[in-house]
């Protein structure tokens, strides 16, 4: 395991663009993110593979592949009821989907400087420490 000062993690759709079929800006920022990225959430994992076998017919070989790759590459954090509890206050607090707070609820456990997503505000800060980028902002 690695330890680094500031830990970065990213959203699911970071590892999507990735991962995906379309090529685009998108797909080489995304790469070029994944490269700077140390952390991510089982949240995170789950709503990728999710999202590419659902959307993008991935087969279950394909994903068994991206799996091992973000297992190679990441320290994938475990959810856990101090997670949850920490869920319900940021979706709360800042309005988040239930599932895009934990995401960042996992990141501030995890105590990440930044947050890598689409989804959210860009140059948000999440309790005075975590920072959401949006990297794709002006691409498409």
């Amino acid at each position: 395991m690695r330890f680094m000062t500031d830990n970065i993690t990213l959203d699911s759709n970071v590892l999507i663009y990735a991962f995906s079929t379309p090529i685009d800006n998108r797909k080489a920022i995304a790469k070029d993110i994944i490269s700077n990225c140390n952390i991510i959430s089982l949240q995170v994992v789950n709503e990728t593979v999710f999202v590419l076998q659902r959307k993008f017919k991935f087969t279950a070989e394909e994903l068994g592949k991206i799996i091992e790759f973000m297992k190679l590459n990441f320290i994938i954090s475990d959810l856990n009821i101090s997670t949850l509890d920490q869920t319900l206050k940021i979706s709360a607090r800042y309005g988040f989907s239930f599932w895009d707070s934990m995401i960042v609820a996992s990141a501030l456990d995890n105590h990440c400087s930044i947050l890598y997503s689409e989804d959210m505000q860009n140059q948000q800060v999440i309790e005075g420490r975590l920072k959401i980028i949006n990297p794709f902002k002006n691409q498409a």
